[in-house]
């Protein structure tokens, strides 16, 4: 299934060294709904700039648009839930195991914009959702570390733990893996940030540490876009570090404080 706006590592890793003054704007525009054939109105990108890598969600390799909530779009009468680069893609041999799906699902309140209703109750349909389409365990790491850091900025610690306990099991086993399609350099950044905010340290700043000394290799990427993305995530590793290891600097923890 195709992802618009899915960034490649190189990409976040390079731009992230810089950043500008632009905003991050929305407009809506209609979709209809595969599932109903329901007239819905979401938001969807204007613009945007290099300045969402430096955001404070790095800390959880995180981005725009994953953080914001009009990425999340629902249907007000099935209640269809999905990232909005799926919405209107969703095979048609799927359609109808959803509908099975959705039969079940109920929202906590009625809504006008899509956006009154919390991303985390979003994501728990989503998941529900996704079992369905057939995604892969690179697909689900990524999915849980999202739901950890919604569940975490709505003050729902327990469920972000729990979500990002998957995050780390899931990445445990990418760094056992010689063919996994995650870069071991960026698997242990995920580690080491899903134990930092596990509340675990000392295996924060060991993750940490290993992934400073693994070279940076990206499948598909050339030799100058590798080498790019070594000194985009190494210097991204020494400041994870020192701000772990240091009481003067704030701490990292789950907001939407701006820690550049």
């Amino acid at each position: 299934m195709k992802r618009v706006f899915r960034l490649t590592a190189v990409f976040a890793l390079v731009l992230g060294l810089f950043s500008n003054t632009l905003a991050i704007t929305w407009f809506p525009k209609e979709f209809t709904c595969p599932i109903d054939n329901e007239k819905n109105t979401f938001m969807v990108v204007g613009s945007y700039g290099s300045y969402i890598y430096s955001y404070p969600s790095k800390y959880q390799w995180l981005f725009f648009p994953l953080t914001d909530s009009p990425t999340y779009y629902i249907c007000k009468k099935c209640h269809l839930t999905t990232f909005m680069w799926d919405f209107d893609k969703l095979p048609k041999e799927k359609i109808n195991a959803l509908k099975k799906i959705l039969t079940d699902v109920k929202v906590s309140k009625n809504f006008t914009k899509y956006t009154e209703l919390p991303i985390s109750e979003r994501l728990e349909i989503m998941e529900k959702v996704y079992a369905v389409l057939d995604q892969d365990e690179y697909w689900w790491e990524r999915f849980h570390r999202v739901k950890g850091y919604h569940y975490a900025q709505e003050g729902k610690t327990e469920k972000a733990a729990e979500a990002r306990k998957k995050s780390l099991e899931l990445t445990t086993g990418f760094l056992k893996n010689d063919k996994s399609k995650t870069p071991q350099k960026m698997s242990f950044y995920i580690s080491g940030a899903m134990k930092h905010f596990l509340s675990d340290d000392k295996g924060a700043l060991e993750d940490l540490q290993k992934a400073l000394e693994t070279k940076y290799q990206e499948e598909g990427a050339t030799a100058e876009e590798n080498k790019n993305g070594e000194a985009g995530m190494n210097e991204r590793l020494k400041d994870y570090i020192e701000r772990i290891k240091s009481e003067k600097k704030p701490r990292l923890m789950d907001t939407q404080d701006d820690y550049r």
